[in-house]
């Protein structure tokens, strides 16, 4: 098992086999890789800084894990006296995009693939993240505080009680149009085509969004404005969504488009949006040392690593995005037919409230995918993905974020046995039962409550996956 890596890497982690609630798999038979992206954090003044060496950017993109899983391979048959039997790849946010780069580029390497919550369009999620936390900054546009690191905290936009409203009115809106009111969001395609927080009102008849002057009762007009943003993802003047240019430049690309952010029961919650968008009140958002730190460093070509990334303009800088990057280019094709041929088999997974990668962008993916395999009869031969309610990024949350995807992988692989619902647990619902299980369903499959009146709704027997109408 090849357990993969995580943000901008730099350090080798320890290579126990991290596979979920199937952790740890070096104590299940597994001999198990990890690596570091090619480059050492602890050797660089920032973090950042391989980003302006091509070569370290390629290593980060696919070499370091191209050399780490042939390295593996060879001291596994040197030590055993013969190959491994299979291999595997297991792995989430970066771990996801390298999954992808296997699949796209190196498909004998792996006889299985997870690929959760995957970065694997790096420059449109990063200028996502960019739009998301610059439409919170326009509430309040100069920060109430800063840090002594100069972070600005733009927490009061947008404090926990405003937080939990929005929440409160989302849900009040969305929970039951899967016919049960739990707080998950099960029919998430029928909120989004009918949840627009300007003009809900709560049953009570209050509105969400402020009539005249600020109340507990309600959100500022800016508030709402900020949170719509964050949900349509960056737009033109025109109101257009904006395609990344990165993305667009690749053969058999997937949609390059820069996707907002999806309204989900667990949008608002901790480990959702105000995780990255908005911050505390004592930190700054969280995406200002994730994705946009990146941007000076790399989206911007020529890089500009002294320029503060939230000063990256939508209406002025759009022309400077670098057209083409390896960490783009090997991760967000289509092409998956050599990998299919030799009887590979893939798994995605991501959270629905996750406030990094828009799950939006992995939905769109698959959906390109299929249309490229023919349909989902010839794409369910080999690929799957299963969406999580409530989960921010790989885990957290109102969720059951708990799961074994590498079993049901292996399953696939070794028995032919084709994974459908998985079920997965939780141990954080705000609201009782607060721990649970629930199937996770392969998309486009959602899941419904079918069991008794009043029954269990932490039960996963008492829940069905169903194809969507």
């Amino acid at each position: 098992m090849f357990q993969g890596g995580g943000g901008t890497e730099g350090a080798v982690p320890g290579a126990i086999g991290v596979a979920g609630s199937a952790t740890p798999t070096l104590a299940k038979g597994f001999a198990v890789a990890s690596q570091n992206g090619g480059h050492e954090n602890k050797d660089l003044p920032s973090p950042l800084q391989f980003f302006l060496d091509p070569q370290a950017i390629e290593d980060h993109a696919y070499r370091s894990i191209d050399v780490t899983a042939q390295t593996a391979k060879f001291l596994i048959d040197a030590y055993y006296g013969k190959v491994a039997d299979r291999s595997y790849f297991v792995g989430c946010s970066t771990g996801g995009r390298q999954g992808m780069v296997f699949s796209q580029n190196f498909p004998e390497y792996f006889d299985g693939i997870i690929a959760g919550d995957p970065v694997f369009d790096l420059q449109a999620i990063a200028l996502a993240e960019l739009w998301g936390v610059q439409a919170v900054q326009s509430i309040t546009p100069e920060p109430v505080a800063k840090l002594p690191n100069d972070a600005p905290i733009f927490y009061p936009a947008m404090p926990v009680v405003d937080q939990q409203l929005f929440t409160r009115g989302l849900l009040a809106a969305c929970d039951a149009l899967d016919g049960t009111v739990d707080g998950v969001i099960d029919n998430a395609p029928a909120c989004w085509a009918k949840f627009d927080p300007a003009t809900f009102v709560f049953p009570d008849g209050q509105p969400l969004q402020c009539a005249g002057a600020k109340t507990d009762a309600c959100l500022t007009a800016g508030q709402i404005n900020a949170i719509k943003r964050i949900n349509s993802g960056p737009r033109d003047a025109a109101g257009r969504p904006i395609k990344a240019p990165a993305g667009e430049s690749v053969r058999a690309a997937a949609n390059a488009t820069m996707f907002g952010y999806s309204y989900d029961g667990g949008f608002m919650a901790p480990t959702g949006i105000p995780v990255r968008k908005i911050g505390s009140p004592t930190a700054a958002p969280g995406d200002l040392t994730q994705g946009l730190s990146q941007i000076p460093y790399h989206w911007l070509a020529p890089a500009d690593p002294k320029r503060g990334s939230l000063t990256v303009s939508f209406d002025k800088d759009l022309a400077r995005l670098r057209k083409d990057s390896p960490l783009v280019s090997y991760s967000n094709s289509t092409d998956l037919s050599k990998f299919k041929a030799r009887g590979g088999k893939i798994i995605w997974y991501h959270g629905v409230s996750d406030p990094g990668p828009p799950v939006l962008g992995t939905i769109e993916y698959f959906n390109d995918l299929t249309a490229r395999q023919g349909g989902p009869a010839e794409t369910k031969s080999f690929a799957r993905l299963y969406l999580v309610p409530n989960m921010g990024h790989c885990r957290g949350g109102p969720a059951t974020d708990r799961f074994d995807l590498l079993t049901p992988l292996v399953d696939w692989v070794e028995k032919d046995i084709a994974p459908q619902a998985v079920v997965a647990s939780g141990t954080a619902f705000t609201a009782a039962p607060t721990t649970r299980s629930r199937p996770l369903c392969p998309y486009p499959e959602q899941a419904r409550y079918n069991g008794p009146a009043g029954g269990d709704l932490g039960n996963a027997d008492n829940y069905t996956c169903i194809a969507p109408q």
